[in-house]
This record gives C-alpha cells, sequence and structure tokens, in this order.
C-alpha cells in the first residue's frame, strides 16, 4: 500500500512540475551535466567555478568566477519561482553557489566532492540560503569574445588594451582596426543593447578598450595579463566605463552633412606638406581647402592661420558638423579640421587622413585653440560665381584666371606670379598698360591708401572700391613683394606662392602686417609695361645738360635714351644720335613700337622713345626730359627722319645650359667656386671664387626681374645659385651638383638675400 501511495504521488509530481519532467527527459542540458558530474571533484572546483564550467559548457554563457559577482549579474529570482538551472546561493563562511535541480534539489561542490543536496531536507542548506538568480542562454558567441577568452592568461605579445582588441578583431573576424583606442572608439557605431564581441571603453589615465563576452564581462588587458572582468560587479569599471561600439567593417558612420560626408570619404589619404588633392595629398590646410571648394564651390585659405580668422568663431560646447576646428602643433603652428559629430573630427595628419576625437585623442585635447564657422555669408564672399558678372570689369577679368598655378617670375598663362597677374588683367579689361613689377607698378597711377597707412584704422570699404590694387611689402623680401586686387569686403583676388594658385582671400593679419597702400589705375593710357617706357617716364623733368649722361647730372638727347635702355634692358646703345641711327634695325614709322627710338634732324641727329599713341618722350634744352604729342608739334614732324629697334634680348643661355649639364655631377668646392666655373667655360669672364667678393659684382636687381644667368644669393649658410627661369636654380648641395625650386620651398624663400645680374661685367 505504501509503494502504491508513493508511485501516485510520483506521477502527481511529474504533471503538476514540467520542470522535473523536463529535466527527466533531458530537456534541461545544464541541470543534466550537474547531476552527470555528481562525484569526485576531480578539477579541485570552487563551488562558483562549477557552476561557472557548466554555463559555459553546456550553452556558452560565460558567467563570473566567483560566486558573489554571479549573483550580482543574473536576474533575481524569489524562491517559490525557482526553475530547473536557476543558480542557488549560500552563505557560509563565504558565498556559494549552486545548480537548482527541482524540488529543493541542487547540485554543489562540498568536502565530500560535487554533490546533490535539496534544501527542504537540510536545516543547514535551509538556514544557509540566500537567494537565487537566472541567467539568459546566449544564442551563439562571437567569434571575436571567443578567441578573447581562448587567450585569457599571460600578456605574451605585451600587448596594450586597444592592440589586444585590434589583434583579435583581425584575427576572429578579419576587421583591420585601427592601433589606438581613441580611434578604435571613433570608427565604430554606437552600441544601445550589448553583444557578444561588442568592443567596451574605460577611461583611465588614458583610453582602455576591451572585448565583451556577455552578462557583464569582457577580456581586457590589465598589469595581471589579459584577464576577464566584470563591468557589473567592479566598482573600477563602473566608474570608468565610457561606451561600447560595434563593428562591421563600414569605419564611415552615416551622415546627411554633405562636407563630414566628403570628409569622412578622403579618410586614408596620404599626408603631402605641399599638396592639395586626394590623388597628391593634404596637409591640414589643403584638406579643409579641398572638401569646401568641392562642396561649397567657396575657395578658402590653405594656410590655417587666414581660416581660423575668416570663420566666425565658434564656442566648443556649440560645435555643429562642418565647424572647423583649430589646434596648435609641437612647431607652435595651427593645423585644423573638420568637425563631425560627437566631439569627433576629420583632420590631415602625418599618417594621412583620419578621424579623431577631441577628448579621447590626448594630442589634440591638449592643443585645442577654439572653432570657426563659414556661415553661408562669409563662403559667398570666397566664391567666384558670386563675381562673375560683377560691374566693374577688372573683378569679372581677374576671376577667369582663378585657379592658375603660381610661379615666381612666371610670365604665361600657365602659371604665373602676382604683378603679372595684376599688369595681365588690367591690360585685358581696361586696356590698361602697367609696369611688370610689382614695385614699379606702385611708382604709377593715382594713390588711394598711401604708404605708411595703418590698415588697421580704416574701413577698406570707405577708402576703396573694387578693382583698386593692394600693395605689400616684406612679405618674403624687403620692400614691395606682392600685389593684389581688391574684391570688397575686405578680400582680395590674387596670385600667391602662399597658396600656390590665383585665389580669393580674406584680408587676413597676416596681410595687414605687410600692406603698404593702395592705388587705383582706371585712367591710366601709357604702355608702362614697356621696361623702357616705364624707365623713361622715371625721369620726367630731369634737366638738359650738354654731354650729360645720368639722372644726377642731367642728360643730353644721347646721353638720354642711352642710360634709358642701359636701366631697361641693360642693353649698351652707343653714346650718340648718329651712332645709335646706326646701330638699329631700320622700321617703317607705321611699324614703330612702343620702346623704339624715333630719330629727328637738327644740328645733330637727335633720339627720343616712342611711348605709343603718336606720342615721345625727348631731352630738350628748354624742358629737359619731356612728352612730346607729335599730334599736336609743329616742331618735330617736319624734322622725323626715321625709326629703329633693336634686340634688347640680353640672355645668354649658354652659361645656363653649361650649368644644366653639370646637374647630379659631384663638385667638391664651394658655390661661389662653381659660378666662376660656369662663367668662365661659357664666355671667359673671371667671376671672383668667393661668395662675399661674389656678391659684390655685377649689379643687384629685383627677384621679379630675374633673368636666366643671374645669380641668387642665400644665407645660414651662404650660398650663391645661377637661376635657370621659372623660379628653378642651380647650385651645390651636399657637394653635388643640384636644380632647386624658389616656389613653395619655404627654406630657401627664408634664406633668400637677393639677386644680382652679371650682364655689364
Amino acid at each position: 500500500m505504501k509503494q502504491l501511495k508513493r508511485f501516485v504521488s510520483f506521477v502527481f509530481l511529474i504533471i503538476l512540475v514540467p520542470e522535473l519532467a523536463n529535466a527527466e527527459d533531458s530537456n534541461d542540458r545544464v541541470t543534466n551535466l550537474a547531476l552527470e558530474m555528481v562525484g569526485e571533484n576531480q578539477q579541485e572546483f570552487l563551488t562558483s567555478e562549477f557552476v561557472q564550467y557548466v554555463y559555459e559548457e553546456v550553452i556558452g554563457v560565460h558567467l563570473p568566477r566567483f560566486a558573489r559577482e554571479q549573483q550580482q549579474m543574473g536576474q533575481a529570482i524569489e524562491r517559490r519561482d525557482l526553475q530547473s538551472g536557476d543558480v542557488v546561493f549560500f552563505q557560509g563562511s563565504s558565498l556559494m553557489s549552486g545548480i537548482y535541480i527541482n524540488d529543493g534539489r541542487f547540485v554543489i561542490v562540498t568536502s565530500e566532492g560535487i554533490s546533490e543536496r535539496n534544501f527542504n531536507h537540510s536545516d543547514y542548506w535551509s538556514d544557509a540560503y540566500h537567494g537565487a538568480v537566472r541567467f539568459s542562454q546566449d544564442e551563439e558567441i562571437d567569434p571575436a569574445a571567443e578567441l578573447a577568452l581562448e587567450n585569457v592568461g599571460e600578456n605574451d605579445q605585451s600587448f596594450i588594451t586597444s592592440e589586444f582588441v585590434q589583434f583579435i578583431y583581425e584575427e576572429a573576424r578579419g576587421i583591420s582596426l585601427p592601433r589606438a583606442a581613441s580611434d578604435q572608439w571613433i570608427e565604430g557605431d554606437d552600441v544601445d543593447e550589448l553583444q557578444s564581441g561588442d568592443v567596451v571603453f574605460f577611461q583611465g589615465s588614458f583610453l582602455m578598450s576591451g572585448i565583451y563576452i556577455g552578462n557583464g564581462q569582457f577580456v581586457i588587458v590589465t598589469t595581471e595579463g589579459i584577464v576577464q572582468r566584470n563591468m557589473e560587479t567592479s566598482s573600477y569599471y563602473q566608474d570608468r566605463y565610457v561606451g561600447a561600439k560595434r563593428y562591421d567593417g563600414d569605419s564611415s558612420p552615416p551622415t546627411d552633412h554633405d562636407i563630414v560626408q566628403l570628409a569622412r570619404e578622403l579618410i586614408g589619404t596620404p599626408y603631402n606638406r605641399t599638396g592639395s588633392s586626394p590623388e597628391e595629398g593634404f596637409n591640414s590646410g589643403s584638406f579643409v581647402y579641398y572638401v569646401y571648394k568641392e562642396i561649397t564651390g567657396s575657395w578658402l585659405s590653405k594656410r590655417t592661420p587666414a581660416l581660423y580668422e575668416a570663420g566666425m568663431e565658434v564656442e566648443r560646447e556649440d560645435l555643429e558638423p562642418g565647424d572647423l576646428v583649430f589646434f596648435e602643433n609641437d612647431d607652435g603652428e595651427l593645423i585644423a579640421g573638420i568637425y563631425s559629430e560627437d566631439d569627433q573630427f576629420v583632420i590631415a595628419t602625418s599618417s594621412g587622413v583620419e578621424e579623431r576625437h577631441l577628448d579621447y585623442n590626448t594630442y589634440y585635447s591638449d592643443r585645442y585653440v577654439g572653432a570657426a564657422r563659414y556661415t553661408d555669408d562669409r563662403l559667398e564672399k570666397s566664391n567666384p560665381l558670386t563675381y562673375e558678372e560683377h560691374e566693374n570689369p577688372i573683378i569679372r577679368e581677374a576671376m577667369n584666371y582663378i585657379g592658375t598655378p603660381y610661379l615666381m617670375t612666371g610670365s604665361t598663362l600657365d602659371a604665373f606670379d602676382c604683378s603679372f597677374f595684376v599688369q595681365m588683367v588690367f591690360r585685358e579689361a581696361m586696356d590698361v598698360h602697367l609696369p611688370r613689377i610689382s614695385y614699379k607698378q606702385w611708382e604709377v597711377g593715382e594713390t588711394m591708401l598711401p604708404e605708411g597707412t595703418d590698415i588697421n584704422d580704416v574701413e577698406l570699404d570707405e577708402e576703396l572700391r573694387p578693382g583698386d590694387v593692394l600693395y605689400f611689402s616684406g612679405t618674403w623680401q624687403e620692400g614691395i613683394s606682392h600685389t593684389a586686387i581688391y574684391l570688397g569686403e575686405d578680400y582680395i583676388i590674387h596670385a600667391t606662392g602662399e597658396e600656390g594658385q590665383t585665389t580669393i582671400s580674406y584680408m587676413s593679419e597676416y596681410w595687414r602686417d605687410h600692406f603698404t597702400g593702395a592705388k587705383r589705375f582706371d585712367d591710366l593710357t601709357i604702355q608702362y609695361d614697356n621696361e623702357a617706357i616705364f624707365e623713361a617716364y622715371q625721369l620726367l623733368g630731369t634737366d638738359y645738360k650738354q654731354g650729360g649722361t645720368t639722372p644726377d647730372d642731367g642728360f643730353d638727347t644721347g646721353g638720354f635714351v642711352q642710360y634709358v635702355y642701359n636701366e631697361a634692358y641693360h642693353y649698351e646703345l652707343p653714346r650718340f644720335g648718329r651712332e645709335q641711327w646706326e646701330e638699329g634695325t631700320e622700321v617703317s614709322i607705321e611699324a614703330a613700337e612702343p620702346g623704339d627710338l624715333l630719330f629727328f634732324q637738327g644740328s645733330s641727329i637727335i633720339p627720343a622713345l616712342y611711348i605709343g599713341n603718336n606720342q615721345m618722350i625727348v631731352t630738350t634744352v628748354s624742358n629737359g626730359v619731356t612728352v612730346i604729342d607729335l599730334t599736336t608739334s609743329e616742331y618735330w614732324p617736319p624734322r622725323l627722319i626715321g625709326a629703329r629697334t633693336y634686340n634688347t634680348d640680353r640672355r645668354d643661355l649658354e652659361v645656363v645650359q653649361i650649368a644644366r649639364s653639370y646637374i647630379d655631377e659631384s663638385f667638391v668646392d664651394t658655390s661661389a667656386t662653381f659660378m666662376q666655373q660656369l662663367f668662365y667655360e661659357a664666355s671667359g669672364i673671371e667671376l671672383p671664387d668667393n661668395i662675399d667678393d661674389l656678391q659684390q659684382t655685377g649689379e643687384s636687381i629685383h627677384v621679379e626681374e630675374l633673368n636666366e644667368g643671374d645669380l641668387l644669393f642665400f644665407e645660414n649658410p651662404k650660398l650663391v645659385g645661377i637661376y635657370t627661369g621659372d623660379g628653378q636654380f642651380i647650385t651645390i648641395v651636399q657637394d653635388q651638383v643640384s636644380e632647386q625650386s624658389l616656389d613653395g620651398e619655404q627654406r630657401w624663400i627664408d634664406r633668400f638675400v637677393e639677386g644680382r645680374t652679371m650682364n655689364d661685367v
């Protein structure tokens, strides 16, 4: 009878308690393994290690090693709600954990081994009962998490935290993450709900990263090695937890901001100090310039100080995508990046274009200077389309040359310098002929702002109008050295070596510091672009003197044109009018060009300089050097006997050709000795072999007047080179003949002293 009652009770229990039925039917794999292991504790488990082992082996749930952490991690369960597979806890001398079977039964490690106990039948276990938790089963452990767990132990490869994460992702998932944790943070997608394989980040003295396993656990590198930790049970990691990221191989988060999108598309483009395109590479300024030009059409500066000044200042807490952020590098120079979002920005670094974080990249967080925003109004001022239909033809013409490469002394449409640009624009737009050289342009036209004007004390738009020309001194050599056309509202267009092209620029502090004055050339009709005419106009009013050949003494007729040709062309005309007439090549009066000589019969043959528009400059006894209009003069036309032209091309290319023949050859001597050798080979001229003496030889000339065969002198250390055209020169570098460039090469520009011509030696 007792046996029958027991059987009925057992059947009833099966019906009412499905958990037991499932366990006996092997549906609960956790309880099955726990029951199978009852016996000797061959692996010498602690109670919690046994629980940890069973969960990992059966369903891939990775629990902490210690019972206290297991209890903190799981979902708390009331005793009346216990189900098979839950973890139960008991408080003895320390907290212990075991695996619940059913009806009070559980499996736990005791001194006897792995034992089955029942807290319903044992006062000890019932009194020691300390709660229960339930763990959800992971669907599938991520391969990155799995590999991270396999590597727990000694840090044999001396990984830092982020290097370990980088290694795991490359090996397990074939995803190449950056080395630095700050860069890993930027590349990942934000995580709302942690999953196995996500990367978790913590902020200590620097940003750290680890691999999330599940149930609050992660693997990370510490001083103890590669270890498993729990952020839910560790106050250290809880306090330092920053967030988590997930990676799918696409490092660029989506954005609806065109500037940010292009900036991110350029990530990986190499660094190039002089480059300004994806093909060439970028520096930080040219990267910003390229992105903004492509997206907005505006031509911002490539120079970061000018970028900072021209934008509207923005506080860091107000940053928006597309704003520019600025930092000071170790050399005290500004570098710029494009703000993307969430304290991140894209910048051209020495390693290429990368995305960085304002806080987590300590290099940048320590060097942050400020930020600037380019509003639509500011972008409009630097957009060529704004000026496309400008009322001033000078401005319209200038925009035709935007983007043309800068070339020192360049004078073709392929590349040119600042003064050629201004000269060409005025000639094409207004038929105004300016001198070729910037400092000579300054000597003609109407002065709008005189030399010495403090530009910071005037409103430019009140004193100037679009089309006026600004002049600057000391940009890279003494005296007037740069010129630009004023656009209005503190913007200019110019051909500039600083930017490497013709571009639109804001009148930044740099240009204001070097400002000389402003001119207006609207009404000029004289062809000042002709060197002889320019030189002659500087002499107007000089007294007549029989036998005179200099401005200080005065001129007679032959002495005047002889002096002008010498100054303009370094061409040696004979002393007297008859000799000049005989040397020149005859041209018809109708074919005479500005700069040719006209001859008249008086008591002797009188030469005069033709300046165009049926006008000439001549020396007379009564008025000295003066302008004569042949259309209105009654005295001069009847005495005209003819016109002569002269081959004033002074360039002797032989010395340059010889210099080029030595390129890449060894020359173990000074650069001055090399120049001495070149000129002796070319023409038998014996120049000094001492650079100080050589610098006193010939005649000093402005850099914009350099011709092939002229010499360039540098200091720190002293060096001399021979000019070969287009901003190039040949000199001795490290005991080798080498061709160098002045264009864009700051090391040469900073050392340049002067140019000298040896034409008269």
